[in-house]
């Protein structure tokens, strides 16, 4: 894509940025430290403001809800095109969505459904609203569409998986239609959507499930149809391997001939690292949203690894385990 000069002055605030991600000696200190000790070290990082409420180590998921959403929402705010970063943030509204309709369902509580209020752009609250009142009006028509989608597919079907099916189908069709013209973006979004397909493969061929499971797990929009993935279900994991080797996703060939209940880590990692070699190549550019989206995704995993770290600490795993399990870092 060419160089878009209204993206100047985001670019060079997410350069900026970037001097402050963590490094790979900066995580291997927070596995160093004591879990208390990790929660001081944070407090001198890039994630000062984020664990500024953080007490004690088990409350962390809330300074990292917090540095998300101060993530994305800033991203947003210096973008020329915010409506193209609240691509990353609606994946948040349907997780949310998710959870308050499943919960409505079922008649019970959302308190423990796993409500994340801050990231996405619609508030939870709003959300819960429309959910519980059966009133979509006020939502953005993609949700609404979304969710009386879903709903009626559940009253029809009665299995709860339609609802994660009918809203992942769409957001991704929500997400690519919105990028349209942007043809990083879309790539992009292509990408994530193959990776996620794949790993969705890879369970339901180790769970033998059929190819109805399949076709309904499938999300339609990645570059990999759901011919590809039919051919080999069938066939030994090695086949399918063979038949992604020479690919854009050669570099999970080996990782899913390995593949085993005791690493099934490594899939979600080499995945998280061909989006992080997508993205390398995309920084080039020097003005337009490739460094803002190389950004979102390098910040993004940086919060996953420090997630391992500290979880790691509170579960008393090994560091030589957790580092067997670091992402490909990014500086």
């Amino acid at each position: 894509m060419a160089d878009d000069t209204r993206y100047a002055y985001a670019v060079a605030r997410v350069r900026g940025m970037e001097t402050r991600l963590l490094d790979r000696q900066w995580i291997e200190r927070l596995l160093s430290e004591s879990a208390d000790g990790a929660i001081k070290a944070l407090a001198d990082s890039a994630y000062q403001d984020a664990v500024a409420d953080v007490d004690t180590p088990e409350a962390i998921e809330i300074g990292l809800e917090k540095a998300t959403a101060e993530l994305l929402t800033t991203i947003a705010e210096i973008a020329p095109d915010p409506e193209l970063i609240d691509l990353f943030r609606i994946r948040w509204d349907y997780s949310n969505l998710k959870s308050f309709l499943k919960a409505s369902l079922l008649k019970i509580g959302s308190g423990d459904a796993g409500i994340v209020d801050g990231i996405g752009t619609v508030p939870a609250a709003a959300l819960e609203e429309a959910v519980r009142d059966r009133n979509y009006t006020m939502l953005p028509g993609f949700l609404a569409n979304a969710a009386r989608d879903a709903s009626a597919a559940y009253r029809d079907q009665g299995e709860l998986s339609i609802i994660d099916q009918i809203l992942d189908s769409s957001l991704w069709k929500h997400a690519l239609a919105a990028a349209a013209g942007n043809g990083f973006l879309t790539n992009y979004f292509r990408t994530e959507i193959d990776l996620i397909n794949i790993k969705t493969f890879m369970r339901i061929k180790v769970m033998n499930r059929d190819q109805g499971d399949l076709a309904r797990a499938f999300i339609p929009g990645g570059t990999l149809d759901l011919s590809f993935f039919r051919a080999a279900q069938g066939e030994p994991v090695d086949s399918f391997a063979r038949s992604i080797e020479y690919g854009r996703y050669g570099a999970l060939a080996e990782v899913l001939r390995e593949s085993s209940p005791e690493n099934r880590y490594a899939i979600e990692l080499a995945c998280d690292n061909i989006l992080i070699q997508f993205v390398e190549r995309a920084k080039t550019v020097a003005y337009s949203i490739e460094p803002l989206v190389a950004f979102i995704l390098y910040r993004t995993i940086e919060i996953k690894l420090v997630r391992m770290a500290l979880v790691a600490k509170l579960d008393g795993i090994e560091r030589g385990e957790v580092e067997g399990r670091l992402r490909m870092i990014h500086v």
